[in-house]
Formats: structure tokens, sequence, C-alpha cells
């Protein structure tokens, strides 16, 4: 199984100014050189980023991502030595790529709707007035973009008829930041990528603003960037663990599955939906000719509903399923227009309907969809 993506923290370990040594004596380090290979040894765990390490015979106070404890030995290699010292964290790579993935199926297990929650936060969190005096440091601009990014990425009145939504909320929500989606698996998700196209995604826009906080770190304590630091990183896993799953999904049964909030006038619903090509070979040709697409919708006023699509070249059929009579007499009346639509987009409809399910959820066709995220599933990796 190739490497999986870097988590959302990074592995290097950074000296910063050291309270531990006398400011007033002049502070040398150890003998090091660059790419050397040493064992250091974690003091005390400062705060939440500071640690202060033995390295050889030198106590330094340095900033790291990665949680480590007290008493713990660590494997560090010499990244850079001036103007300070960058060290990067060593570990076991398969067993490093092994607990990265079950990392990520773990995070979503325990919470499937967590991409729900994240938007939710996002809008409140990124407004100048949440922010206060933070907006300086981070850029107006970078604030204003990532409040119009997250208004593009909901389902709305406004963007109901956008063709082309599924495509430009793929590309937006960062899915395809890295060059080359193997590629980024196999090299890191840091290395490869597209930092100069942030501005156009979610994901690029929070890297962004959460490298300006790291800068911001060095030199001003505010607990308010701490907070919004630890919140960033939080959002980035989220993120981060729908496009590796999506990554598994497709190499392992030749699916996809994203999820969309619904933005309503009172609250917000989601939007999960699932495409599968049912007719790809080993070599995956010929699979833009049949494909499957289930939608799973859940909204508080309405309740759970489901579509199902079978698509074949250019003829197409759905079936709608709700939990209730009432819901369904709702829905038929816009069948007819769906119709209507489906023939502009040069579709022929073979069939088109909406039926009473109470069990819409747990039937065998929606399993086959949800299967690799049950809850009760085995892990890939035990």
């Amino acid at each position: 199984m190739p490497n999986i993506f870097n988590p959302v923290h990074s592995d290097l370990i950074s000296q910063i100014k050291s309270p531990i040594t006398d400011p007033k004596k002049e502070f040398f380090l150890p003998p090091l050189s660059v790419n050397e290979v040493v064992e250091a040894d974690v003091l005390e765990k400062i705060s939440d980023r500071k640690l202060a390490i033995l390295l050889k015979t030198a106590k330094i106070l340095v900033d790291s991502e990665i949680p480590f404890k007290g008493g713990e030995k660590i494997t560090v290699k010499v990244e850079q030595l001036h103007p300070k010292v960058i060290l990067r964290f060593m570990q076991n790579e398969k067993k490093t790529e092994d607990s990265k993935i079950s990392d990520y199926l773990k995070s979503y297990r325990s919470n499937p709707k967590a991409l729900h929650d994240l938007f939710m936060q996002l809008g409140k969190v990124f407004n100048q007035e949440s922010l206060g005096e933070l907006v300086s440091h981070l850029g107006k601009e970078n604030v204003e973009n990532i409040q119009n990014i997250l208004e593009s990425l909901m389902i709305s009145k406004e963007n109901l008829n956008d063709k082309l939504f599924l495509k430009n909320y793929i590309y937006k929500f960062g899915y395809l930041m890295e060059k080359g989606f193997k590629n980024a698996v196999n090299k890191g998700l840091v290395k490869t990528a597209n930092l100069n196209d942030s501005s156009q995604s979610l994901k690029g826009l929070l890297i962004r603003v959460s490298d300006k906080l790291k800068l911001l770190a060095e030199t001003r304590n505010l607990p308010a960037a701490e907070k919004l630091s630890v919140f960033l990183n939080s959002s980035l896993k989220t993120i981060e663990s729908h496009q590796v799953i999506n990554y598994l999904f497709q190499e392992h049964e030749g699916k996809y599955m994203f999820q969309i909030p619904i933005l309503f006038p009172e609250n917000m619903g989601l939007a999960e939906i699932f495409i599968k090509f049912e007719d790809k070979n080993s070599e995956g040709r010929g699979r833009q000719k049949q494909k499957r697409v289930m939608f799973l919708l859940n909204m508080d006023a309405l309740g759970d509903i489901t579509i199902d699509a079978k698509i074949v070249e250019k003829n197409i059929g759905c079936i709608l399923k709700c939990k209730h009579n009432e819901l369904r007499n709702f829905i038929l009346p816009f069948l007819d227009e769906l119709r209507e639509r489906l023939k502009d987009l040069e579709y022929k409809v073979d069939y088109l309907e909406c039926m009473v399910d109470t069990d819409i959820l747990k039937k065998d066709e929606s399993r086959e969809f949800q299967g690799l995220f049950a809850q009760d599933k085995v892990d890939l990796l035990a």
C-alpha cells in the first residue's frame, strides 16, 4: 500500500528563543551537522506547541505540532542549523503509513457529520467581529475569501441551477489541491500542495491562515491566535480525512463520496453523494459509460431522503425514497420539472419514481456505498 498523506501537523521541530539558558550568557549548541540523526529527550511539555528538549548536552526550547509527552525519547534528523535549528522527527515509515490511514478512518467514523459541523463553525469563526484584532494579522482579504468560498460550497437557492456545482465543489473544497493524487499520497500532503493557488480552495486558504498564525506565534503571545490555530488544525484534518477516504474508496471499490451542506432559511442540512462507476475494468477503461449515483439527504424539516440514479451513457433512471406518504405527496409535483431538466441536458429518462420506504438507510443498496465507513467495520489495517 502506498504512503498516505502526512497528517495535518508538521513533523518539523524548530528551535525558538530559549528561556532555559541565561540570556546574559552566550549560548552554544552542541556539535551538529545537517542530515545528522540524533536522539533527543523530551524534558517537559510547556504549552500546546512548546517543548523543552535535551539535544545531546543542550537544553533548548522548541516549537512542535506533534503532541509529544515529557519523558519520551525521540529520533530526529537535523534539517537546518542557521538561523535556527530545524529538526525532523523520524518514524518507522510502515507504522507511520498504517497509523495515518487508521487515524483518518477512525476520525471519520467517530463523527461522520464532522464536515457539517465544520461548515457551521467556520461561518461563525471567520467574520471580522469574531476575529477582532486577528483580522489585521491574518489579512482582511484572506478572511473575506474564506467567507466567499464557504458560500459557494453550500447548496442554496442562489446556485441551485448551477450545472457545474459538483465539479466546482470538488475543486473549491480542496480535493484536487495536490498535484496528482497518487503522487501526493506517495510524497506527502505538505510537499505536493499547490499553495500558489491557495486562494482558490477552502483547504488552501485555511493552510495559508494557519501559516500566518505560526509566524505570529514566534513574535506574539496571543491566546486567541493559539486557540484559532488549534481549530484550524482540526479543520484541516477533517478535510484531509475526506480526501484520504475518497482515495481509499476509489482504489478499493471504484466509488467516491462527497458531503455537501444544504443551506435553508433557518438551518443547514447535509447531502451525501455517492458515485460508483459500475463498468470500470482493471485498467480503468470505459468508466464514463455506466455510473450509479446515490444521494443521501438529511434535512431536519423533511427527514431523510435517498435518490438512487443509474446512468448508462445518456440514459438515466431515478428512484426517490422517503419515509412517509406526506413527503411523497410533496415531492411528486416536482418530478415533472426534474424530468424536463434532464431532457434539456439531453438525457433520455427511462424511469423517474418516488416511493415510501421507512427503512431507506438500511437497505442493501445503501450499505453497498457506506460499507467502508461503517462504525462496526473492521479496519483495513487491523
